[in-house]
């Protein structure tokens, strides 16, 4: 067993180490952070009851003051307070490194880490800034005499998988199966959402009914990865079918089930359908959220419903869901498209006095209202100004603009921004996404 893993960690992770030799820094907690703390009157008694609110600079005291006691306290209290760290609401980089350098402080003073703790430190080098010396720290793990397990794999495995390196994802989870390593449901959910992050969406599939075979029940966040990946790739009817295969299973969705579902319908022009399942999202007293509402909102200016698009508007206010820069650029938008330009003023204003500054989005779709009612001139003056309030025209902006100024019979001006564009290596054929 153990020479068999040993391979698998030569075979997957030597080039990486290779090209991402990183030493492994272990920065020392500064004395200065362990001043002026509030007293503990016991540590067994903080470990027992106030984890959750502790804070960094108040675990690294009480590290301290347990690293000096006589005798020192269990294996078990360390690692208690080394998995609160690890999952405190502080910076990640920051309680990452603090882990990574108490894990070493406790082997210099005695204290022989148990798998978990192992695990813990593993975890935590792979969400790190460093994520391939977690291989290194797997070679010192097996040095120790420990051999990993699933949840070790688990955490190497989501080093590929967040950084899209499919092919490695999927080789080192074909050797956890080889060497007898059981995938849970966590490293299973872990590559069905990297293969559909990287529209492998059929092998998704395989991966989701592979996973049934072998006994292990999907989780709402293994449906929400693939119901995701099969929206984006426009296959609504297959994810429809999970929806209601997750009924079925009692398996609750939830706000990003639906919201992926009734976005994928709108880009169908499914408007109604979508409508619907966010009838069922309120039967179920799932809260839509502000990609939920506008999703909704696209899908009535998409079909010319703007009045429809603003009562959405009002009452995702009156739930107390606050609108952001695309909920208004959307309803902007709409509004251009069917002429009514002033009503989007109107919005971009209300915009303005909510704090929310415009993009480059906004502005475009502007430039492309001003020129649909015949004002070129207007969208021109909108477009030298775009500079100056932190949204710079991109290669949709241009094109909009060309294509509205020809349209206006502005075909003199639209030259010269050609021309311009040529000096400066733009391609007017990269069209940007669509406003």
């Amino acid at each position: 067993m153990r020479r068999s893993i040993a391979s698998v960690c030569a075979s997957i992770a030597k080039r990486f180490l290779l090209l991402h030799r990183h030493p492994l820094h272990i920065r020392a907690p500064p004395s200065s952070t362990l001043c002026g703390l509030r007293a503990f009157s016991n540590h067994r008694e903080t470990l027992r009851s106030d984890l959750r609110n502790l804070h960094l600079n108040e675990a690294l005291d009480l590290f301290t003051r347990m690293s000096h006691s006589r005798p020192l306290p269990s294996l078990g209290d360390f690692t208690r307070l080394l998995s609160a760290i690890a999952t405190m609401d502080e910076e990640e980089e920051e309680r990452y490194d603090v882990v990574i350098s108490l894990f070493d402080q406790m082997r210099r003073i005695g204290v022989s880490p148990l798998l978990y703790t192992c695990n813990i430190v593993i975890n935590c080098l792979c969400q790190s800034s460093q994520p391939y010396t977690a291989f290194a720290f797997l070679g010192k793990m097996m040095k120790l005499g420990f051999e990993p397990d699933v949840f070790t794999f688990t955490s190497l495995l989501s080093v590929f998988c967040n950084r899209n390196r499919v092919d490695d994802a999927v080789a080192l989870f074909v050797k956890i199966v080889e060497i007898g390593c059981r995938p849970n449901v966590v490293t299973y959910t872990s590559l069905v959402h990297c293969l559909c992050k990287n529209r492998h969406v059929d092998h998704a599939v395989e991966l989701f009914k592979q996973m049934e075979t072998d006994g292990v029940r999907a989780n709402v966040v293994t449906y929400n990865s693939l119901v995701t990946g099969l929206c984006d790739c426009g296959r609504w009817g297959d994810a429809a079918l999970l929806l209601r295969d997750m009924m079925e299973r009692r398996i609750g969705p939830n706000v990003i089930t639906f919201t992926a579902l009734i976005d994928a319908f709108v880009k169908a022009g499914k408007v109604l359908d979508a409508l619907e399942l966010y009838e069922v999202m309120r039967e179920m007293s799932i809260e839509p959220n502000v990609f939920t509402y506008n999703s909704l909102i696209n899908g009535f200016c998409t079909c010319g419903c703007l009045d429809d698009a603003m009562r959405m508007l009002y009452w995702m206010e009156s739930k107390g869901c606050l609108p952001n820069i695309v909920t208004y650029t959307t309803l902007i938008h709409g509004f251009c498209k069917s002429r009514r330009v002033e009503d989007g003023v109107r919005l971009f204003n209300e915009m303005s006095r909510k704090g929310l500054a415009a993009n480059t989005v906004t502005y475009t779709v502007f430039i492309q209202g001003y020129c649909l009612v015949a004002k070129p001139d207007v969208a021109q003056e909108v477009f030298n100004q775009m500079g100056s309030h932190n949204a710079p025209p991109d290669i949709r902006t241009y094109n909009v603009l060309l294509d509205g100024l020809c349209y206006n019979g502005k075909v003199e001006k639209a030259l010269m921004i050609f021309e311009y564009m040529c000096k400066r290596e733009m391609d007017p054929f990269l069209q940007g996404n669509e406003a």
